[in-house]
């Protein structure tokens, strides 16, 4: 009978030790990735609305808020100078403007 009980507490001290140990992990992993989100800085992407004006052969640029960003004849020298005063910084256009000046390819 004695023997019976020895292989009794042994089975469930080694159920409960299992089940220890695997929620020691789940707490340990999750503490983990709570520190990893902590510490990584949130990449801000850096992008604004713009509108197009034309007048005669110029575009001209405006953020929403009606400040310059810059000029050009075509899109592309738009885009270029865009990319100079701005670098890495993204634009947005309503396809709706570019329609309106008739500016889309």
């Amino acid at each position: 009978m004695e023997f019976v009980i020895l292989v009794g507490a042994v089975v469930v001290g080694f159920f409960s030790g299992w089940n220890a140990r695997e929620l020691y992990a789940i707490r340990k992993i999750d503490q983990l990735l709570k520190q990893v989100e902590l510490t990584e800085e949130p990449e801000k992407e850096d992008v604004e609305r713009m509108t197009l004006e034309k007048h005669g052969n110029v575009i001209y640029a405006f953020t929403s808020s009606h400040e310059f960003i810059a000029q050009g004849s075509t899109l592309e020298e738009l885009d270029a100078a865009i990319q100079k005063r701005f670098p890495g910084r993204k634009f947005l256009i309503k396809e709706s403007n570019l329609n309106d000046l008739e500016l889309k390819a």
